[in-house]
């Protein structure tokens, strides 16, 4: 089946919102004024040294601010909010930085282009929510906080540690708290309306049963004698007899898994040589081939692959088949109400361009 994503766009949007380029020191950030979001602190000052629960830190509001001559150091203002070109240029080194090993050297200019310009839109869209959370006096509870930094661990690799993590981006408690504080205000605006209905449900699973399929699939199990690029003859012909001994074993009764524990060249061989389920498209062609051909619980003839060899059993066959409806319809009603949180959100955003003062500088 082809899984629907199940990760509300909201949700990922507060992740990108606390991991942007624009949850560093405000002090770099903003020109002047009052900063956009609820603290100063650094990254490192408030997961490590926290003073205080972002819950209950409070910042004077922002007031819109009349349109007026933008400083030429400015890239953008926003209600009198203003981001200074050279801090817009320092995240977009270190963006560039970042993934500089995954930029080509013929597109680097649009790709820098291209950040300037994401950049920029993120701070406006950040200082725009910022300002509407502190109008409406909407507030990031300690529990709520701690749920959010559990739903970033999620989303990172496990290996991951998630203060290390947040520290890398420059993240603070702060900035999760106004992702927390967003998402509530988006919640203000669906009215909470956001369940589909069962005739909604229906419809997308008829209009979509295409995406409701699930692939042939096979289990199986293998042992593998590995080749080596520098094998000369005489070793190669080794190793294909010691193949066919392993074969002519198990035909004779030796357990398979005992044979792959003992003398298979795969990690698999911890399992019995147990590869699970595996689909078309997942292994090299010689043994895709032969693992969707084999009969179920048959040992098939040795096949050799750029690998090695190997010696193929097929435990069991899942035919290709549709999902029914019940199977799927939590998916299907999550990503429903997924899409109409998107669509508040978006709404909510081009309602607060339209009545924000938002002045730009040619980049």
């Amino acid at each position: 089946m082809n899984k629907i994503l199940l990760k509300s766009a909201l949700a990922i949007f507060m992740l990108v919102l606390v991991v942007s380029a624009f949850a560093c020191n405000q002090k770099e950030e903003a020109a002047g004024t009052t900063e956009p979001a609820a603290s100063q602190s650094t990254a490192s000052e408030s997961i490590l040294i926290p003073e205080k629960p972002a819950a209950e830190k409070t910042a004077p509001a922002i007031a819109p601010a009349p349109a007026q001559t933008l400083p030429a150091d400015a890239a953008v203002s926003v209600d009198g909010v203003a981001l200074k070109k050279d801090a817009l240029e320092k995240r977009v080194q270190a963006q560039m930085k970042l993934h500089q090993d995954k930029i080509p050297a013929d597109r680097k200019k649009e790709v820098r282009a291209g950040l300037k310009k994401q950049l920029t839109e993120d701070f406006v869209m950040r200082t725009l929510l910022a300002n509407e959370v502190k109008r409406k006096k909407i507030a990031a509870t300690e529990k709520e906080i701690q749920a959010a930094m559990e739903q970033i661990k999620a989303n990172i690799p496990p290996d991951k540690n998630l203060n290390e993590f947040l520290k890398e981006n420059n993240v603070s408690r702060d900035d999760i708290a106004l992702g927390v504080r967003i998402q509530k205000l988006v919640s203000m605006e669906t009215g909470g309306k956001i369940k589909p209905t069962e005739k909604e449900i229906s419809k997308f699973y008829t209009d979509n049963k295409n995406k409701f399929t699930t692939e042939e699939s096979v289990h199986v199990r293998h042992i593998l004698v590995a080749m080596d690029a520098k094998d000369d003859e005489k070793v190669k012909a080794e190793k294909k007899a010691k193949i066919e001994g392993l074969r002519k074993q198990i035909m004779g009764g030796a357990d398979f898994a005992e044979v792959a524990k003992n003398h298979s060249d795969c990690p698999s061989k911890e399992n019995g040589g147990d590869l699970g389920e595996i689909k078309k498209g997942q292994t090299v062609k010689p043994f895709e081939n032969a693992a969707f051909s084999q009969e179920i619980n048959a040992v098939g003839p040795v096949v050799s692959t750029e690998f090695g060899h190997h010696v193929i059993q097929v435990l069991g066959r899942t035919p290709a088949h549709t999902v029914e409806l019940s199977e799927v319809k939590e998916q299907i009603a999550l990503y429903l109400g997924q899409q109409k949180e998107a669509e508040a959100f978006s709404k909510m955003m081009e309602r607060l361009k339209k009545n924000a003062v938002i002045q730009y500088n040619k980049l």
